[in-house]
């Protein structure tokens, strides 16, 4: 048997990937709080429309952005009033004193697409996931969500790719936390689904499911997403069950094929990315 144990910190590999963290739904006209690899994160869309990532920790009062407010875009800390719009940068205080480079937000990489926002602590290593059928003319997105489950997303994958009861015929697992499916109906109707995983620490992980059809009618949505995702539950209560207290990649002689391949990959782009 192969094991190792494996960390997750935002200055390791996995603060390099780019990771969801919200649904756009979440990032409205207030802003939200998220959690990744154990930073606290704001989250607001900006005068530009473009949703902006930065810590959740003011400049000026060192104070919870998060329980601020957003005014026409822009970010206003609720204990001084210190105010942000694009990219982070500070464009007022009620002081009246100068704005310096000191004042401005550090923003992390931060894009939205597929309903999701991800965000990358640290510079990408690499492009964020590219799905060719998302506004292919074809297939239509009907679901997009994010929960919170309390499992390193090591476990989710393993359950993911485990599942008895799946309604997806050909699923694989991406490194480092991604599962796509493919399922198609006797009447020749395709769905696809996406799952992707991201630590919040090493006991809970935020886990992104987002769904297309090619069903061109568009009064069962709700009911083809929610067949789409009906196995998820299972997929969580066991991944949730027992204690996890340290993350670890075990790969058994007997283990299925698919498994084992991705849990070697991961393993590799872990001593990749320390070399």
């Amino acid at each position: 048997m192969t094991s190792a144990v494996i960390g997750f910190s935002a200055t390791g590999p996995f603060g390099r990937q780019w990771s969801p963290v919200a649904s756009s739904a979440d990032v409205q006209d207030s802003p939200a709080a998220a959690r990744l690899l154990g930073r606290n994160l704001v989250l607001w869309r900006s005068p530009s429309g473009a949703v902006v990532a930065a810590p959740d920790l003011c400049t000026h009062s060192k104070g919870d952005l998060t329980k601020g407010e957003v005014n026409e875009g822009l970010l206003v800390c609720p204990k001084h009033g210190w105010t942000f719009g694009d990219e982070g940068r500070c464009v007022f205080k009620p002081s009246g004193l100068p704005i310096n480079d000191k004042a401005h937000l550090k923003i992390h990489s931060c894009t939205e697409r597929y309903g999701l926002i991800w965000v990358s602590l640290n510079d990408p290593s690499v492009p964020l996931i590219n799905l060719a059928w998302d506004g292919d003319g074809l297939h239509r997105r009907i679901h997009s969500s994010v929960s919170v489950w309390k499992s390193n997303p090591i476990r989710i994958v393993e359950e993911l790719l485990a599942q008895p009861n799946s309604p997806f015929d050909d699923v694989t697992a991406d490194v480092p936390f991604v599962v796509q499916g493919t399922s198609k109906s006797g009447d020749g109707v395709q769905q696809r689904r996406l799952v992707s995983c991201a630590p919040i620490d090493s006991r809970h992980s935020v886990v992104a499911t987002v769904v297309w059809t090619t069903n061109g009618a568009h009064g069962d949505d709700a009911k083809v997403a929610d067949e789409a995702t009906a196995d998820l539950d299972d997929a969580q209560s066991a991944a949730e069950s027992g204690t996890v207290l340290t993350p670890s990649i075990d790969i058994a002689s007997d283990e299925d094929a698919s498994s084992a391949d991705w849990k070697r990959r991961l393993l590799a782009f872990v001593g990749q990315a320390r070399d």
